[in-house]
């Protein structure tokens, strides 16, 4: 009988304890046009340094990394309507990243 009160009070203790963990769980708002950046990579010249802030991988056209963010941004209905509301034409993004804020940075060629 002690063995069944036990193993009672372990399934409840653990179903409490899992629906307490879900309710914390961190949920990450849609992207506002406010936190999504759209930086402009550009033909850089000698004198220019408009893009040192962009990734190495990005600097030079990488279709990889272009395909790979355009399809990301086609599977997030929120992300693309904040680009459409910057002008943002899908098929001129080159890479996309997570900023630390958790916004989006996205880079057009």
């Amino acid at each position: 009988m002690k063995k069944a009160i036990a193993l009672a009070t372990l399934i409840s203790a653990s179903s409490i304890g899992g629906v307490y963990a879900q309710d914390l769980a961190p949920t990450t708002p849609a992207p506002s046009p406010s936190d999504v950046t759209v930086v402009y990579i550009t033909e850089a010249t000698d004198s220019e340094s408009s893009n040192d802030k962009i990734p190495p991988t990005l600097t030079t056209p990488n279709p990889q990394a272009a395909e790979a963010a355009q399809a990301q941004i086609q599977t997030d209905s929120n992300l693309m309507a904040a680009l459409e509301e910057k002008n943002v034409q899908l098929q001129h993004v080159a890479g996309i990243e997570t900023a630390a804020n958790g916004g989006k940075i996205v880079y057009v060629r």
